[in-house]
């Protein structure tokens, strides 16, 4: 598993998140064609840990981080 930031446009509005899946290929089928992944890639986050399960996690600016566990 590893684990990116991405930027999604919606209309007017971007949103980072964070996702965790198999490859970079399913991270972007998972947020769309309007997604982008966000360079440079913090290496020290980039593997995630053995038993993370694919997740989705937004991250708003000054708000608390929403966590979406995806089934397998």
């Amino acid at each position: 598993m590893i684990r990116v930031s991405v930027e999604v446009r919606t209309h007017a509005v971007v949103r980072r998140m964070r996702i965790t899946a198999e490859c970079i290929e399913r991270v972007l089928e998972l947020c769309g064609e309007n997604a982008r992944i966000v360079l440079p890639i913090e290496a020290n986050y980039y593997f995630a840990p053995e038993n993370a399960a694919e997740s989705v996690e937004e991250q708003p600016t000054g708000a608390s981080v929403r966590r979406t566990q995806l089934a397998a």
